[in-house]
């Protein structure tokens, strides 16, 4: 656990592209996460890291309504965690372990995704298994599934 907060210049990168990505400068978060992916080969540059930046840019693909950027992006991140988790996603997933974070990027970007494409039962599968992980909810994804359940649209809420 201790490891994870020992930081590498890309997680790094990752921390500064978050804090642009919410400042709302898109164009800085972009970059960060760019040079993370265009590193993929150094031995520096965690899974984890590389994970989480592909998913910041399907996030990043969503907030441009830019849905078939936004998809293969994502899609390329199921396709990292499959190699990685072959059988199943872990069980339990807490938002302090650097690695559990990347995949409950991935799998809120992809219950967005599958909002905005209008596939309201998709957006529960991935909603419901990031809550069933993350039994304290630490990204507020409950609201999401109950959004969905009452028929309330998420623009009424704060979506990215």
């Amino acid at each position: 656990m201790l490891l994870d907060y020992l930081k590498t210049k890309y997680r790094e990168l990752l921390d500064e592209g978050w804090a642009a990505y919410e400042m709302g400068n898109l164009r800085k978060a972009e970059e960060h996460f760019s040079k993370i992916i265009a590193n993929e080969d150094d031995p520096d540059n965690s899974p984890g890291t590389i994970l989480e930046a592909h998913a910041a840019m399907g996030i990043m693909n969503l907030r441009h309504r830019d849905l078939f950027e936004a998809n293969r992006w994502l899609q390329e991140c199921m396709y990292i965690l499959e190699r990685r988790y072959p059988n199943d996603l872990p069980k339990k997933l807490d938002w302090k372990r650097l690695e559990d974070r990347a995949i409950m990027r991935v799998l809120i970007g992809l219950g967005h995704l599958a909002y905005e494409k209008k596939d309201g039962n998709r957006a529960k599968l991935y909603y419901g298994k990031l809550v069933k992980a993350d039994r304290r909810d630490e990204l507020g994804v409950r609201r999401y599934l109950e959004a969905l359940e009452q028929g309330i649209p998420f623009s009424e809420m704060d979506f990215f």
